[in-house]
């Protein structure tokens, strides 16, 4: 769909019978909404469970917006489009402005398609967004809302688990640009957070395994009980089931919590929220969607493993324990084929992460542990400390062609 053909089904989204359907997601189960304060700045509430976007209007008028805007994609409009509609149109008129399915919407133009509509919609100081989708739409509708008169207020309402269990535990809103994941954006916290669990019923199984991923990346961070956690709950029969998943949200949030109150705004420790995501975002932007992020990053962590255990950082005892745990989550899939060692370290110079000439890794020296360096790049006790290590070419080299040959 062109972006004027979006622009028209925007104005008047009931007029198009694909938004009719809704998706159903009410349910006569009474499980109870909690509330958790992120350490994120301002303490931004965070509503999720079974419910919890039903208590949407409620957030809006108690901030008296004059206008509210609803950015989304078309694919999660059509599934939940109407009955969200049918929660707000008691008290206000939303706008609405859909953009295209998927991490390639994530993009320059897509930003300007989206600030060009809310100023031409009439949007103010005083107006709300509301970002309603999966990770690309809440990225890229909070950077729109962040830079739209030096920046709106905004709430989050994530539709997916990968959403839900890890953006909004974060103030990150940005843009894929230049050939690399991220590199355009800004920290901007939002107003709130809404994450409905019933929102998981329409997600397919695979998406669901690609979120845990993050799940799992956090438990091999932080260790000790969040660890054993997430192997106890790999342990049962119906993984995925709604029960299940509703406690990979809470456990999620609670490592998200923890991590993010030692540093908002990811400038030091809170770095190791990228463990896998160097070679990850690597892959996932080659792969031109064949893999998902949570898929990309799982073999990104794999890759950071070996990486710290030939460099002599992190024992093999210790990298065993990172593969138990990452074996639990089966039917990843593999690297595409087509996608080269070589094709990937020069994807891998493009990271956001990059410091100076050389790589920066996050690595672990065990589970539970990251490794730290001093600012001179030596490890040690001294100050000030970084969770980055360098790495040179050579040395990662060695280790994607290690990875490769073991995946064929």
């Amino acid at each position: 769909m062109e972006k004027h053909d979006q622009a028209k089904v925007a104005a008047n989204p009931a007029a198009d019978s694909r938004f009719a359907a809704g998706s159903q997601i009410r349910s006569d189960r009474a499980a109870p909404v909690q509330t958790w304060n992120s350490p994120l700045n301002g303490g931004m509430p965070i509503l999720f469970g079974a419910g919890a976007v039903d208590r949407l209007p409620e957030l809006l008028l108690g901030h008296k917006p004059d206008r509210v805007f609803i950015i989304s994609d078309q694919h999660v409009f059509h599934l939940h489009g109407a009955e969200l509609l049918q929660l707000l149109s008691p008290h206000f008129a939303p706008e609405i402005i859909l953009i295209g399915e998927g991490e390639g919407e994530k993009k320059m133009s897509n930003l300007e398609f989206l600030c060009q509509q809310l100023f031409e919609r009439g949007i103010t100081k005083s107006s709300i967004v509301v970002n309603f989708g999966g990770g690309v739409t809440l990225n890229i509708g909070g950077l729109a809302a962040s830079l739209v008169y030096r920046g709106v207020r905004f709430l989050q309402v994530p539709t997916t688990l990968m959403a839900q269990s890890d953006v909004i535990v974060s103030n990150k809103q940005g843009i894929n640009f230049a050939g690399g994941k991220n590199r355009l954006g800004v920290f901007s916290t939002p107003l709130a957070a809404v994450a409905d669990s019933r929102y998981f019923r329409t997600e397919p199984l695979r998406q669901l395994r690609a979120a845990a991923v993050e799940y799992c990346k956090n438990a091999i961070l932080l260790g000790g009980e969040h660890y054993e956690e997430a192997l106890r709950f790999f342990s049962v029969k119906d993984v995925f089931s709604e029960p299940q998943l509703e406690r990979l949200l809470v456990n999620s949030l609670a490592q998200k919590f923890e991590i993010a109150r030692l540093d908002p705004k990811e400038k030091s420790l809170g770095l190791m929220l990228e463990y896998g995501h160097t070679v990850g975002h690597a892959l996932e932007w080659l792969s031109q969607g064949r893999l998902m992020h949570g898929e990309a990053v799982y073999h990104g962590i794999n890759v950071a493993g070996q990486l710290a255990h030939q460099l002599g950082i992190m024992p093999l005892e210790e990298l065993k324990k990172q593969s138990l745990l990452l074996s639990r989550l089966r039917g990843i899939p593999p690297i595409p084929n087509d996608i080269s060692v070589g094709q990937i370290m020069t994807s891998v110079q493009r990271d956001n992460k990059k410091v100076g000439k050389g790589m920066a890794f996050i690595l672990l020296k065990a589970v539970g542990e990251v490794n730290r360096q001093d600012a001179d790049g030596r490890q040690g006790d001294g100050q000030p400390q970084s969770v980055l290590t360098p790495v040179c070419e050579f040395q990662l080299n060695r280790v994607l062609l290690e990875y490769w040959d073991a995946l064929l």
